[in-house]
């Protein structure tokens, strides 16, 4: 931050920059100035123009890979041009992570019967299993185990290397018990406790697995934002609703 503003900067002025910078930082949209206004003590444009041109210049002298912008009449922390490819290549990262429910419950019946036939997976989730099959595929989560000695000779399905890391997984002893994996991914309770446990007429050793990894997926929730008056003397902002991609 320059000297000559350093100097001036007041209690007063180093709060309301903590608290606007808090408030941007939570805002999944642009800030109007009206809004922090309101929770700065109603200040006027001018004065949350002068918070954020402070904020802007510490963020500089910091080396800050941020910056506040203003867009849409509002302001918003965003990336410097420099770091949105990086953030970018991770964020598609996590998103190739994701695994649908209907994928989820696929390699739930894969995991714990392989080596397993298409027509076995189909049987115990009662639906076709083709997309989320080509995905768990394509992810290279399962892979092509060999085939079945039966009719027609079909194709064996088990999971890869790359499933255990998905999961943090040692090896398949590892797996969570049936249960605990339905729990955590709300797999049906038809495939995760009935048709699932291998049975000894099945051939399966009924082992007990060496830990009880909890697995946890939450859908973030939205946060409903209060309606608050408008400023008086001023006009209330417009409120803007993009569609959803």
């Amino acid at each position: 931050m320059s000297k000559d503003l350093t100097e001036e900067l007041t209690e007063e002025l180093t709060e309301r920059m903590n608290l606007t910078e808090a408030l941007l930082f939570a805002s999944p949209e642009p800030l109007d100035y009206r809004k922090i206004s309101r929770f700065l003590g109603r200040l006027t444009k001018a004065q949350v123009n002068e918070v954020i041109q402070a904020l802007n210049e510490r963020y500089t002298e910091g080396g800050h890979s941020f910056r506040i912008r203003e867009i849409a009449d509002g302001y918003q922390l965003c990336l410097l041009p420099n770091m949105t490819m990086a953030v970018e290549k991770f964020l598609k990262r996590q998103r190739e992570r994701r695994l649908t429910q209907a994928g989820l419950e696929t390699l739930a019946v894969i995991a714990y019967k392989q080596p397993v036939t298409k027509g076995e997976i189909e049987h115990i989730r009662g639906v076709a299993v083709d997309g989320p099959l080509n995905t768990l595929l394509e992810r290279k989560l399962v892979t092509i185990a060999g085939r079945a000695e039966k009719v027609g000779h079909p194709l064996l399905y088990g999971t890869t290397k790359k499933f255990l890391e998905y999961f943090g997984l040692k090896n398949l002893k590892e797996l969570p018990r049936i249960e605990e994996f339905a729990e955590a991914y709300k797999v049906k309770k038809k495939s995760s406790q009935q048709e699932l446990t291998l049975s000894e007429d099945e051939g399966g050793d009924k082992k007990e697995p060496r830990s009880r990894l909890k697995f946890v997926m939450k859908a973030p929730e939205e946060d409903q934002e209060s309606e608050e008056p408008p400023i008086e003397g001023e006009e209330a902002p417009v409120e803007r609703h993009d569609e959803a991609e």
